[in-house]
């Protein structure tokens, strides 16, 4: 399958017609059925801004699927307070390792002078 028959495929994925989905991309009219082989980078931007989940590497190449899985919701506020926790307590175990490595210099130290 080449290049304008993944777009044409995706297009249809999308139902949406030919025509439309040139304008809503931002392409002229009958700008797809004049394409031979590929578009340029412009164009690929132009379809990503208004259809982010298409996955260009499908697109381009073939490889992998053509919709990229959703991504997964940003984290809630339980997520977001069990990580300031966790932070704070590596924070703290940080600030107790320093202090237990300045100790053992100056003990390292004093052993070197005796």
């Amino acid at each position: 399958m080449e290049f304008i028959d993944r777009l044409k495929l995706f297009i249809k994925s999308r139902g949406v017609g030919q025509t439309k989905f040139e304008e809503l991309v931002g392409f002229s009219r009958g700008y797809i059925s004049k394409v031979k082989t590929s578009i340029g980078a412009d164009k690929l931007s132009n379809i990503v801004e208004v259809f982010p989940e298409l996955n260009l590497d499908w697109l381009i190449t073939g490889k992998g699927e053509m919709i990229i899985p959703p991504v997964t919701a940003a984290p809630s506020e339980q997520t977001i307070g069990t990580m300031e926790e966790c932070s704070a307590e590596y924070k703290s175990k940080y600030l107790e390792m320093l202090e237990e490595n300045r100790s053992l210099r100056i003990e390292i130290e004093k052993l070197r002078k005796t």
